[in-house]
C-alpha cells in the first residue's frame, strides 16, 4: 500500500527507505473499526476481538491486565490509529500505553459505584463531590462517597490519562448499551 508522506505520524511508522507499508500494517491503518471501538488482542492463542465499551469496562474491573493481553481503546473514535502501537500488558489509548494494575481495577470499581450513586462524568473530574448529588444520598452513603472520591484523586491529576479512559469505558453508548 502506498501512502502520502503528508499522513499524520507518517515518520513514526513508515520505513523512509521503503515504498510503503507491509500488508498487515496497511490493514491496521485502513480498517475503520480499529479506530472506533475497543479491541482485545491475545497472545496465545493469537486473536483479536472487538469489544463494546461495557465489555472493556468489565475486563478492566476484573483486575490487572495480563502480560499476554493488549487492550486498545480509542477515546476519540475515528481520530487515531492505536492498534499498531499496542503493547502487551497495557491499555493503549489515543496518546499513551497504560499499565493496568489491581489498584486501577479497584479505582474503576469505585468510579462505577459513584456513577451508580448519581455522579456524572464531569462531576467525577472535580476535586470534590457536588453537594447537589451528595444531598440525595442516605447518610450511610456520604462517608463511602467521600472515601471513594478520595481514591480517585490520583486519576484527577492534570494530564493523567487513566480518568479519561475510565470515564470512556463506563459511559453508555448512544444506543443505551455500554
Amino acid at each position: 500500500m502506498r501512502i502520502s508522506k503528508q499522513f499524520t505520524g507518517f515518520d513514526g511508522w513508515a520505513n523512509s527507505a521503503g515504498r510503503g507499508l507491509c500488508q498487515a500494517c496497511a490493514w491496521a491503518y485502513s480498517t475503520p473499526a480499529l479506530r472506533s471501538v475497543p479491541h482485545l488482542v491475545t497472545r496465545d492463542p493469537a486473536t483479536m476481538q472487538q469489544l463494546a465499551r461495557g465489555e472493556a469496562d468489565v475486563l478492566l474491573r476484573s483486575g490487572a491486565l495480563g502480560s499476554d493481553l493488549a487492550l486498545v481503546v480509542p477515546l476519540r473514535p475515528g481520530r487515531k490509529h492505536i492498534l499498531p502501537t499496542a503493547c502487551w500488558g497495557r491499555v493503549s489509548i489515543d496518546d499513551a500505553q497504560l499499565p493496568w494494575s489491581d489498584q486501577d481495577a479497584e479505582r474503576l470499581r469505585v468510579l462505577v459505584t459513584l456513577r451508580g450513586l448519581g455522579f456524572g462524568s464531569r462531576m467525577l473530574e472535580e476535586p470534590a463531590p457536588p453537594f447537589r448529588v451528595m444531598k440525595t444520598l442516605r447518610p450511610a452513603q456520604w462517608s463511602w462517597a467521600l472515601q471513594g472520591w478520595e481514591q480517585l484523586a490520583f486519576w484527577r491529576a492534570p494530564d493523567n490519562p487513566w480518568l479519561p479512559l475510565a470515564l470512556h469505558v463506563t459511559t453508555p453508548t448512544a444506543k443505551g448499551a455500554r
